[in-house]
């Protein structure tokens, strides 16, 4: 018994006030900790069999922590011979396997403690050694050897060497994982370095589109001086970036023209997917639509109308591009600009005009996204056109200047008797929309506000379409021509002239006749007649063209609706009656409630301002509220008052599609527009999920 309780003494004993220091494996505060990794959850190695110590003690390291090698300030002393002796803690820097507890004042071997097996020394793993006196050596006066201390004896055995390789083998195990682990581990690294590789391609592609400006140069060769934005900007990332420049260098490095396209079309396609998501919240919306011109097409711009909480929306959703062919008189327009601007036409130009009495006046360059400066330029070329014909001709006779094929080409057009006959209709037909246009595009413009001036250029147009004027309108031609000296050919292009003279059939010498024969087509009256019918039907096709479409833009329910809406935002309740009439079975609106409701909101409006306006009304106006009078307001702010948002669209199309990049087809310059114009989407757009998307196709690159 008393053999058992020496055996068994080292463990009863108490707690002492040093033990809350170590409690929960965690050191004394200043004290040093030497761990090892923390294991990866998904790929556990597996554990050694380790040696326990009694439950008390623990205040020393396990396979989690470590050695715990705590460095105090003084150690507990023990009385050896006439000596006090006690650890040092400059023993750790000899020993890095030894571990010291505070608890039992004791060291131990971690590596024999944690990972040796039962034939390890017991003094090291589970007594514990605190004799201080052989820990440290001693050097012999007498004798040539030195007694080696404790510590590097056991450091010699074949053990402890065992239990420090298996200690080394499980660190690097920790550290770099089993073969299995190591191969996920670089894929996951490889794959990480390849998303962050895309990622910077996207931001690249994001910033250009922000931008408006060009991806790609005539040459995008390693050895050109000049590859392009987009490929510049990589070029400037690989010499900020070392993995982006390892990937950028290799031959498959992602910067075609075609992973630049679908970058571009799933940047585009998620904007369009934030606008279709907020038109289904919104519950309604209206769809805009206006052409312009852009590098000799017709592009149609496509923008939607919609509210979010009262807040009226308009974006831009795609550009489409039209066909037509009867550009020409637009078309030489423009040409006489780029013609006449070079700064020796223009002096010529002047210099004729003076000669001529003409007053000087300037060619304008057309706008495609403000038709009221085509007004000016007919206008101009109308007024100078003797002048035009008369340098032209001194360019065309000198022979001198190198520009003198364009000129020949110029001239031919402007003496056509189509351009002259079109030029006088359009300077006729322009003037009257321009007072039209100029109302509308005013900034406080509504519809319903200029319901006398559309019905008033509808009128006029119907007026132009008779007899009458057409002869004034023709006379106007002739006094032009015979003013500029001209002698054009108004024969139509379908009228047929035969080269042989035609002559009246002998057998009706002898009879009188009383209707005309093929011979007597050669009158000049006759033929004057049969010119003039064929440009009175050229006449009547462009006024009834406007008269058709002015009538579909702005019919007669239209306009009605459109006062209606005017007076349904100033809470009148009786005149908006063709509006709430419209709208409420499609919207469920109780008739009696929402006339309360206005009558409520306009007296609570009126309090503030008695001149209030629509956004007065906003800043009272709740859904929960006044349920019937939200509805159709959000509706009414829905419906547009004019194209304003498509001719935005098409002050930027220039910017975008500009004179280097006429060769960008219709998808690609689509999904530009639409990053470009809607640039407060586009600065939320997320590059991990343009490349989450970008990843799902096969791709080489691991994504």
């Amino acid at each position: 018994m008393d053999k058992n309780n020496k055996v068994f003494g080292i463990f009863n004993f108490k707690s002492n006030k040093n033990e809350s220091l170590c409690e929960n494996n965690e050191p004394q505060e200043g004290l040093e900790n030497t761990s090892v990794a923390e294991v990866d959850p998904d790929d556990p190695p597996v554990l050694p069999d380790v040696q326990k110590l009694p439950s008390e003690s623990i205040d020393i390291g396990d396979i989690n922590t470590g050695p715990i090698r705590p460095k105090l300030q003084t150690y507990p002393k023990t009385v050896f011979g006439k000596q006090n002796r006690g650890f040092s803690s400059t023993l750790f820097d000899g020993f890095p396997w030894l571990e010291y507890s505070i608890q039992k004042d004791a060291v131990f071997c971690y590596p024999c403690r944690v990972f040796g097996t039962g034939r390890s020394e017991d003094t090291f793993v589970t007594k514990g050694f605190r004799n201080w006196k052989k820990i440290s050596g001693s050097i012999s006066k007498t004798s040539k050897f030195n007694s080696k201390s404790k510590l590097e004896i056991h450091a010699t055995t074949k053990q402890h060497l065992i239990n420090s390789e298996k200690w080394a083998s499980y660190t690097q195990n920790i550290k770099s994982g089993s073969v299995h682990t190591q191969m996920a581990s670089a894929y996951r690294e490889k794959v990480l370095k390849n998303r962050a590789y895309i990622k910077n391609l996207i931001d690249v592609v994001l910033y250009l589109e922000r931008q408006g400006l060009a991806f790609r140069a005539h040459n995008e060769e390693k050895t050109s001086i000049n590859q392009g934005n987009f490929k510049e900007a990589c070029v400037l990332l690989s010499k900020c970036n070392e993995d982006f420049s390892t990937i950028f260098n290799e031959k498959t490095n992602y910067t075609s023209w075609s992973i630049q396209n679908d970058l571009i079309n799933i940047s585009a396609q998620m904007i369009k997917n934030t606008i279709v998501n907020e038109l289904i919240e919104s519950g309604f919306f209206s769809v805009m639509c206006d052409e312009a011109r852009c590098f000799r097409q017709e592009q149609m711009s496509i923008c939607v109308r919609y509210t979010k909480n009262l807040k009226v929306y308009e974006r831009f959703l795609d550009m489409c591009k039209l066909v037509k062919d009867t550009r020409i008189v637009f078309n030489c327009l423009e040409t006489l600009y780029v013609y006449f601007s070079h700064p020796g036409n223009d002096a010529k130009f002047t210099e004729i005009q003076v000669k001529l009495g003409i007053k000087k006046t300037s060619l304008t360059r057309l706008s495609d996204t403000r038709w009221n400066c085509r007004v000016r330029n007919c206008v101009a070329v109308k007024l100078n056109y003797k002048a035009i014909v008369t340098l032209l001709n001194d360019e065309i006779n000198s022979s001198t200047n190198k520009d003198v094929v364009q000129a020949i080409g110029i001239m031919t057009i402007i003496t056509k008797p189509s351009f002259i006959v079109n030029l006088i209709i359009l300077e006729e037909v322009l003037q009257i929309i321009n007072i039209l246009s100029t109302q509308l595009q005013k900034k406080d413009a509504t519809l319903g506000s200029a319901v006398t001036l559309i019905e008033g250029v509808i009128k006029t147009f119907e007026s132009l379409r008779t007899e009458v004027e057409f002869h004034n309108i023709w006379e106007k031609i002739i006094n032009f021509t015979k003013i500029n000296n001209i002698i054009p050919d108004f024969t139509g292009p379908n009228s047929k002239t035969s080269k042989r003279q035609r002559q009246s059939t002998s057998n009706l010498e002898d009879f009188h006749v009383f209707a005309t024969t093929s011979s007597e087509q050669q009158n000049q009256n006759e033929f004057n007649q049969y010119t003039e019918s064929y440009w009175r039907t050229h006449y009547y096709q462009i006024i009834d063209t406007l008269i058709i479409h002015f009538n579909k833009r702005f019919s007669s329910n239209s306009l009605e609706l459109a006062t209606s809406i005017d007076y349904f935002h100033k809470m009148n309740y009786y005149e908006s009656q063709c509006f709430i009439e419209q709208y409420k079975d499609l919207l469920n609106v109780d008739v009696n409630t929402l006339q309360s409701e206005m009558l409520v909101v306009k007296n609570c409006v009126s309090r503030r301002n008695p001149n209030f306006t629509l956004e007065d009304i906003k800043l009272i106006m709740d859904a929960e509220l006044y349920p019937n009078l939200y509805k159709l307001l959000s509706l009414s702010l829905t419906i547009p008052i004019s194209s304003a948002i498509c001719e935005r669209s098409f002050s930027a199309m220039r910017k975008i599609k500009n004179w280097l990049r006429t060769s960008m087809n219709q998808d690609r310059f689509t999904n530009l527009s639409l990053i470009y114009i809607e640039r407060d989407l586009s600065n939320e757009l997320s590059n991990e999920k343009i490349l989450d998307t970008f990843a799902i196709s096969n791709r080489r690159l691991q994504l």
